[in-house]
């Protein structure tokens, strides 16, 4: 995809990128922009004073280690924004916390413009990148919320779909004020041997793309128009934007073009209907495969060869596909069909299962470690948008429910602290992050016509 071009009279007021999650998918992340020449200044975001001192004591470095060649790289010069308590006011606050190599006193590595600083002396945040779990994710965002304006651009790297709705319901709900989304899926093979060490087991991709804002540009109602030019000039950017319409903050172009520069992630960049559907293509496996391996407690090499989870796994594609056959976002696109077909899924599913046999997905150690999983955020995610074509996926709520009993029961005296049955952490509105009733009710009535709500 060709990159958007840039505005003469636009300037970048800061090349600084910040990181929100510090697991596997954020160090990676981190480790490969520094390798960059010339890179950008990083900043990690850390919410624990004793994560701050874990890194610290390891001398603020992040190590990757080629499980292949075992080569360690290590990579500093990283900058820490921590969020602690405001000793006047008691309120929170993100305190930065330049790198300094050698003494205390020494130039900062990455020295702050003025335009970066608030008036609370907290840095704004212009491009941030998002790999914390989608439960998570609300919150970590409230928590910065006031850093954040229309210039800032965030990019998501996260399994699941349906967090960024979540995000404009709660948190940026002003379309106005409401910072430009990136989208990325990454299927690097990277997991944590120690806080700040990864392992790098296997190479892959990131593809790349931007989020449609439905609220400023909305989709084509179905009675619209066919021909571009009964559409006035402002209906057409509204109703059929370009990636040079969508690509309007240039905080956005910045961070593409610095990802993509960057040879180890293998970024691409993809149009907004292409990344969909590739998003859409994983979180159909994965809400085959993550769901299953953790209710069994087996590696991904389990799923083969056994004829009575390829039942399972055929009865939950099939519900799968009709769901996302049916998704108005993909409406006019050719071979959608065929693409999403329970057939093709389920040729994508096997290779992905032998690609990673020897491996343990990431919702199986979730619940081995009996951590909230991101279930709603893939399976939930199917049951929700097949409500809201009037489809009951029966199926994919069965797993989820099944799925988050197994987390509750494996719980100790923290689980325990939650009423039974609850998946999310601090209190939930009544509806879900796509605006439809949090809870799933299911009756004889039968299953009503696509269109048509009960």
């Amino acid at each position: 995809m060709p990159m958007p071009e840039e505005s003469e009279n636009e300037r970048l007021l800061s090349r600084r990128v910040h990181i929100l999650g510090v697991g596997s998918i954020g160090t990676f992340v981190a480790h490969s922009l520094r390798c960059l020449p010339n890179p950008p200044p990083l900043t990690l975001l850390m919410h624990k004073a004793e994560m701050y001192e874990e890194f610290k004591g390891g001398a603020r470095i992040i190590r990757l280690i080629n499980r292949k060649s075992e080569i360690n790289d290590e990579q500093s010069g990283y900058d820490v924004d921590l969020l602690e308590p405001d000793p006047e006011t008691g309120l929170d606050y993100w305190r930065f916390i330049p790198d300094r190599p050698g003494s205390g006193f020494s130039r900062a590595t990455n020295p702050v413009n003025e335009e970066e600083m608030l008036p609370s002396g907290e840095l704004f945040i212009y491009s941030l990148i998002v790999t914390v779990k989608g439960p998570v994710t609300v919150r970590a965002l409230r928590s910065i919320k006031h850093r954040l304006n229309a210039q800032s651009t965030i990019c998501f790297i996260q399994n699941g779909m349906g967090q960024v709705e979540e995000l404009n319901r709660k948190v940026f709900t002003d379309p106005e004020t409401r910072p430009t989304y990136l989208l990325g899926i990454i299927s690097h093979g990277v997991h944590l041997a120690v806080s700040f060490a990864i392992i790098h087991a296997g190479f892959g991709t990131t593809a790349l793309g931007i989020y449609r804002d439905t609220d400023k540009y909305p989709l084509p109602p179905e009675s619209s128009v066919t021909n571009m030019s009964d559409l006035s000039d402002e209906d057409r950017r509204r109703l059929y934007p370009s990636d040079k319409d969508l690509y309007s903050s240039l905080s956005s172009r910045y961070l593409l073009r610095t990802l993509t520069r960057c040879p180890i992630l293998a970024c691409a960049a993809f149009p907004y209907l292409d990344l969909l559907q590739l998003q859409l293509e994983k979180l159909a496996i994965n809400a085959v495969l993550n769901p299953i391996t953790a209710l069994l407690d087996v590696p991904n090499g389990d799923m083969l060869h056994n004829h009575s989870l390829t039942k399972v796994q055929r009865l939950l594609l099939a519900e799968i596909s009709l769901v996302i056959r049916g998704i108005p976002e993909l409406e006019g696109i050719p071979n959608v069909r065929t693409r999403f077909s329970a057939e093709r899924l389920e040729n994508l599913f096997m290779g992905i299962s032998a690609k990673t046999a020897e491996n343990s997905s990431s919702m199986r150690e979730d619940v081995r470690k009996a951590k909230q999983t991101e279930i709603d955020y893939i399976n939930g995610y199917i049951v929700k948008r097949g409500e809201q074509q009037g489809i009951k996926c029966v199926l994919n709520f069965m797993i989820m429910e099944l799925l988050k009993g197994k987390t509750y029961a494996m719980r100790s005296a923290e689980g325990e602290m939650m009423p039974y049955g609850v998946s999310r952490l601090e209190g939930e509105e009544e509806q879900d992050e796509l605006g439809t009733p949090s809870r799933v009710t299911l009756d004889d009535r039968g299953t009503p016509a696509r269109g048509q709500r009960y």
